[in-house]
């Protein structure tokens, strides 16, 4: 039998959630309701979805176990892989070194990664050409450096041949700050962090973003004894059509359960989190860099990433390459209006049940996804483990779990 579990509580500020037991009631009643008509229509075998409003409201929805068919089930404590969702906190480091002053958005990088710099641009025709435009953070953290992910993103020769090649990184497509192109910018990123701080990634991660936080369980190595809070996976073959199918691993993920320790740190792609410490890096966004144990970013670095910093660059995702059993489908989420911002896309599509144009979005491989509505003073996340992205199974259920928030707590 499908079960949900529903709590309402209140977030770090300690305000009371809703005021009489009435009110309580009928917000449980209500939204048991509307996801349990969801989930009957669904084939996902788990969801966690969370979200808070800058009142201190905050609801939290859990649905299946955290492998199919297993008694034991998924809460917001359980180990989701949130991939692209990494981009967020690689992002929040580097513009912390932009407010130190040791790096600059407009700087020329290559002097500080020189091997990144050296990489040529493939052009439509196959021929290899060395770049005349100099490699910016901005045009890194606005995926307009000209790099994508290869079989995903990857527009000019998708099937590019990488035998015998030299460089850190598959060639680029076009010159800086010239087009967009969604890829393994944030990577470099998470090198620059690394380069100037002079940490590792996961150590600047912990002391400079989650400890300031209080969060404990966001790991690029998930430590042997919480194993057994990883989520499974699922998906739906090469096509992406097929029946959905639990599977123990793939190429990004060879299993559910890492075996190897990672030495090298992925800026773009590599965190393991739980929806409980995500959201606190949401709320501390929506709350313009401050938490409970201090600040993060000033609030005007935060108002700076909210900004379109790609001008009249489109994202249309029309003819955009992608995988289909994997990613990166982007058709849905961005539409001709979109623009980016210095971390996230900058949704200026209005949502129906009331998110607000200018809300920032984002998510990861597996369908996890954030958005941060600063006009409405609301931030939400949902969390599955299952490909192609961008699926409608776990869009669809974040609507109706945003439309019930945006009902009851806006």
């Amino acid at each position: 039998m499908k079960k949900l579990h529903l709590t309402i509580i209140a977030f770090a500020l300690g305000v009371t959630v809703l005021g009489a037991s009435s009110s309580v009631e009928k917000a449980h009643k209500e939204v048991r309701e509307v996801m349990a008509d969801a989930m009957a229509e669904s084939d996902l075998p788990s969801i966690v979805a969370v979200a808070i409003n800058s009142k201190g409201q905050r609801i939290e929805y859990t649905y299946g176990g955290l492998s199919w068919g297993k008694s034991k089930p998924v809460k917001t404590s359980s180990l989701f892989r949130i991939h692209s969702m990494t981009k967020l906190v690689t992002s929040v480091a580097a513009m912390q070194l932009v407010e130190q002053g040791k790096l600059e958005l407009d700087q020329d990088l290559s002097e500080l990664l020189p091997e990144m710099a050296k990489i040529p641009i493939l052009t439509e025709e196959g021929k290899l050409v060395e770049p005349k435009n100099a490699i910016t953070l901005r045009h890194l953290l606005t995926h307009t450096a000209g790099f994508g992910y290869p079989n995903a993103t990857y527009k000019v020769h998708s099937n590019f041949d990488a035998t015998g090649w030299k460089y850190e990184d598959f060639p680029r497509q076009f010159e800086s700050g010239t087009r967009f192109l969604y890829g393994t910018s944030t990577d470099w990123v998470g090198k620059l962090v690394e380069k100037v701080s002079g940490m590792t990634l996961e150590a600047y991660f912990k002391k400079k973003i989650f400890k300031p936080l209080g969060i404990k369980s966001t790991y690029f190595n998930v430590p042997k004894k919480e194993h057994k809070r990883i989520v499974s996976m699922g998906n739906r073959g090469v096509d992406g059509r097929t029946e959905l199918k639990e599977i123990d691993g793939d190429e990004v993920s060879p299993s559910r359960y890492p075996k190897e320790k990672f030495k090298k740190f992925s800026g773009g792609d590599g965190l393991f989190s739980t929806p409980s410490d995500f959201t606190k890096i949401l709320q501390c966004m929506l709350n313009y860099g401050s938490c409970k144990g201090g600040k993060i970013l000033k609030k005007e670095t935060v108002e700076l990433m909210m900004q379109n910093h790609i001008r009249d660059i489109s994202l249309n995702p029309k003819g955009w390459h992608y995988d289909p059993g994997s990613c990166c489908n982007f058709n849905g989420i961005m539409d001709k209006d979109s623009k980016w911002g210095l971390a996230t896309l900058i949704d200026n599509t209005p949502e129906s049940y009331g998110r607000k144009k200018g809300t920032l979005v984002w998510g990861g491989y597996r369908n996890t996804y954030f958005y941060i509505d600063y006009k409405s003073g609301i931030a939400a996340s949902i969390y599955s483990q299952h490909l192609p992205f961008n699926h409608p199974e776990t869009i669809s259920l974040f609507e109706k779990f945003s439309e019930f928030f945006y009902k009851n707590f806006k």
